[in-house]
């Protein structure tokens, strides 16, 4: 297993070379554009939302461990900052008020539904003082 990682300051002027890390880690393998595409902007997603809602009562980095398991042909992308609590993403409004939001057009609030539908899996952990979340996406 190949393993690539890049630690970035929480600021929105990364999110370009975020984006950029993960196409370098994945372009070896021929992973297809549309599924890059969908890794890099989950992985866009979860960074700006550290970066707009934890970055500014706690400054952070943003730090990104991208893996191919070839076993199991699946690009591994973790995001993972400096976090006192883990993320909890249950504390996350239901798929009700995400409809209800869609339906009266408020902004944000999408951000997990938005990943969900992106990747294939995602998994939630706190290590070592860190809150990671490990996006999966499977190689066509």
């Amino acid at each position: 297993m190949r393993i690539n990682t890049i630690s970035l300051p929480a600021d929105t002027r990364i999110l370009a070379e975020l984006r950029s890390f993960i196409s370098r880690t994945a372009q070896n393998i021929g992973i297809d554009p549309e599924t890059l595409h969908s890794l890099e902007l989950a992985a866009d997603e979860i960074a700006t939302n550290v970066i707009e809602h934890v970055a500014p009562e706690m400054p952070c980095d943003i730090f990104c461990r991208c893996s191919i398991d070839s076993e199991n042909h699946t690009v591994i992308c973790e995001i993972s900052w400096q976090s006192p609590e883990p993320f909890r993403p249950e504390s996350l409004p239901e798929t009700e008020d995400i409809r209800q939001r869609l339906e009266s057009r408020q902004p944000g609030g999408l951000g997990i539904f938005l990943i969900h539908a992106l990747v294939d899996e995602i998994e939630y952990d706190y290590q070592e003082g860190r809150s990671v979340i490990r996006l999966m996406k499977k190689i066509e």
